[in-house]
């Protein structure tokens, strides 16, 4: 019998299996599809592949100002979206090495959970001490509107075997905001239709307000407070300021979050209580205590890191840990061109300070002053951060550390940070707050 059968093979479900096996128990994991699920297949490990490249070529096209003169610099779509591809690919044969070494049985097809000991796929019945639902999420469709050829979700758009001439994304959240400058930066011509009254609005507005303004920048219409009223073919009619317009273009892509993959009528026999998402205890367990859920079926946070630190507590649990689970301070990151983070508090009655990256050597030496770093503080202790900016992800796990531990700003700024790199940008908004 398995210490542990998990269900979906992406961070969270991997994870847990790893995790389970280092501490000397047996673990199956069962997947219907890719291994490495919707993170490594459909999510974070393509769109940032295709980032990358999207970024390098946004710094290609203003070699000039480099000293370097390379003329006719042109999309190759095709190897474009063939290098994302080969990286999958790449990523997807590390975590089967990692299961491999860890003894984590690879089964393959759809599972059912049969009881609260046993889960059957196809014609087999696996027997379990624990059962772990890490079964993810998938893009959420507009209205019941069906994808076609025009419309698609998330996940297909990675599959273009073209480049449009135009793309119109419903929904500024981040998974638009990313899509969009991605193709904004290839040429696409982009538009953006959000039914809240800012983009990116899970972040500071400063943030947003700027994200805005660069993305018009790049020739990006935006229209918020926009409600869709009808929409056929490639073509979409919506309603802003009490007025219809109508546009269209090559491909639309949906992107209005998404939904996790629960089969209610599995949980409501099993007894497992859910909301949006499966209901969870600190130590990831449902309403029925051998069974754990972790990931985006719980429908908490929806990241790759949440999901990983989820699979730890689940993991050490199963295996007759006692742990519980600390989700007080979860950092985020959007990979948009330049980059978004953020964690901690982020509210205007706390106090905070604005350290512009235009003040800052190494984001001037690469050509990349948009931006900035800003902290929210309260007696003497970080609270929040938040930038926008050039390697905006690599710089939010110090602030982190810092809020999470409960550093003082003064142990901030003692603190020697490397000169020039973009992390005194960090240290600089510490020493403004500890003047004010």
């Amino acid at each position: 019998m398995h210490d542990a059968v998990i269900i979906g093979s992406g961070p969270a479900g991997y994870e847990c299996a790893r995790i389970v096996s280092e501490l000397g128990g047996k673990a199956a994991i069962i997947e219907k599809d890719k291994l490495g699920g919707t993170c490594t297949n459909h999510g974070c490990i393509p769109t940032k592949t295709l980032h990358a490249s999207a970024t390098l070529f946004s710094e290609l096209k203003k070699a000039s100002k480099f000293g370097f003169i390379i003329p006719n610099v042109s999309v190759d779509f095709k190897a474009f979206m063939e290098r994302k591809n080969k990286v999958v690919r790449l990523i997807s044969a590390g975590i089967k090495k990692i299961m491999d070494d860890n003894k984590v049985e690879i089964i393959k097809g759809f599972a059912k959970i049969k009881d609260k000991n046993t889960v059957v796929v196809g014609d087999k019945e696996i027997k379990a001490k624990n059962i772990v639902i890490a079964a993810g999420a998938s893009p959420r469709s507009l209205n019941g509107i069906p994808n076609n050829k025009f419309v698609l979700n998330s996940s297909q758009i990675l599959e273009l075997k073209e480049m449009p001439s135009s793309l119109i994304i419903i929904g500024g959240g981040y998974i638009g905001c990313e899509f969009a400058l991605i193709f904004a930066s290839l040429g696409v011509k982009v538009t953006i239709i959000e039914m809240l009254k800012r983009i990116a609005s899970v972040e500071d507005k400063d943030v947003s307000s700027l994200l805005t303004t660069l993305m018009q920048r790049q020739n990006i219409d935006i229209f918020t407070e926009a409600k869709i009223i009808n929409l056929e073919g490639n073509k979409i009619k919506f309603e802003q300021n009490k007025k219809e317009k109508s546009i269209q273009a090559d491909n639309i892509l949906v992107s209005i979050g998404m939904d996790p993959n629960i089969d209610k009528a599995e949980l409501d026999k099993l007894g497992i209580k859910y909301s949006k998402g499966i209901d969870i205890n600190k130590k990831m367990q449902t309403s029925v205590p051998n069974i754990y859920a972790i990931g985006d079926v719980t429908c908490k946070i929806m990241l790759a890191h949440y999901a990983y630190a989820q699979a730890v507590i689940a993991a050490k649990n199963i295996m007759g840990q006692n742990a519980e689970f600390n989700d007080s301070t979860v950092p985020s990151a959007i990979f948009t061109i330049p980059e978004i983070s953020s964690v901690g508090e982020r509210n205007e009655n706390l106090k905070s300070v604005t350290f512009p990256f235009a003040a800052n050597g190494k984001a001037r030496a690469m050509d990349e002053a948009d931006g900035f770093v800003k902290i929210y503080y309260e007696d003497g202790y970080l609270k929040g951060f938040c930038a926008i900016g050039p390697h905006a992800s690599d710089l939010v796990s110090e602030a982190t550390l810092a809020i999470k531990n409960r550093i003082k700003l003064e142990d901030i700024k003692d603190t020697i940070h490397t000169h020039p790199t973009l992390s005194e940008a960090f240290s600089g908004a510490v020493e403004m707050a500890l003047k004010d």
